[in-house]
């Protein structure tokens, strides 16, 4: 089972390697993937408490949360949704 975890692990890590996720921190990556996992084909955007409650960001303290959230529409990988308040984001 381990071999298993190992074998998916190394492929995600090609996988955020060939990205360019890794300049991201742990946090602002497990954000982005929580935000796209809730997402699905929605354009209407998701709540930042429904990103905050998701199992990949559920641990993330609550200002390293907010920084992380910075950091993705800093880097313009994420945006507030269009028409929307400012707590609803979209995965560019």
């Amino acid at each position: 089972m381990i071999k298993n975890v190992a074998q998916l692990r190394s492929l995600l890590l090609e996988m955020e390697t060939s990205l360019g996720l890794l300049e991201l921190s742990q946090n602002e990556r497990d954000v982005l993937y929580a935000l796209q996992a809730l997402s699905g084909e929605s354009t209407s955007g998701v709540r930042s408490e429904a990103i905050r409650s998701h199992p990949l960001a559920a641990s993330i303290p609550q200002a390293s949360y907010h920084r992380a959230l910075r950091g993705l529409l800093d880097r313009r990988l994420i945006d507030h949704a269009p028409h929307t308040r400012s707590g609803i984001y979209i995965v560019k």
